[in-house]
């Protein structure tokens, strides 16, 4: 667990060394796992073009168990870090699962209404039609009877 290191602003009001560069030189903790949070002075254009090599220490070595207390806390850093990455990763899945899910039942909600759609107008074309064969029944019973009538009695005023 390489880490590098992060300026930090110091309440004590020694002299600021200068680094070979000239620069003022701010306070870093160091992450490293051989020196996890102790300080140092280093040159200001750390991690840039500039490539000064100035460093100083600003803490005194802490005792052992400061720096295995620091890198267990480092350790379970590092831990929870990925956990939370892994539980990001789950959770945009999830939410990528919910959108197909939802876009499903978009989908499935317009079939049903159109479906409801096509069987309405089924309905009503089939009301319809049952209406017209009754107009139609009733017409053909009605020329039944009228023949019947005529046949059965036939004109007698011939």
């Amino acid at each position: 667990m390489q880490r590098s290191s992060s300026i930090s602003s110091s309440s004590i009001d020694a002299p600021t060394p200068r680094c070979h560069c000239g620069v003022t030189s701010p306070i870093r903790t160091a992450w490293r796992s051989d020196y996890p949070g102790r300080r140092f002075y280093g040159c200001s254009g750390y991690g840039t073009s500039r490539k000064c090599s100035f460093f100083q220490w600003y803490d005194p070595e802490p005792p052992a168990r400061y720096s295995d207390v620091i890198r267990r806390l480092l350790e379970t850093n590092e831990c929870i870090r990925s956990e939370n990455t892994e539980l990001k990763k789950t959770r945009q899945e999830l939410l990528d699962e919910l959108r197909r899910l939802q876009q499903s039942v978009h989908e499935t909600r317009a079939e049903l209404e159109a479906a409801v759609a096509a069987s309405t107008a089924m309905e009503d074309n089939m009301l319809a039609s049952v209406v017209m064969t009754r107009r139609r029944g009733v017409v053909i019973i009605v020329l039944i009877s009228m023949i019947v009538l005529l046949v059965l009695f036939p004109d007698r005023s011939r």
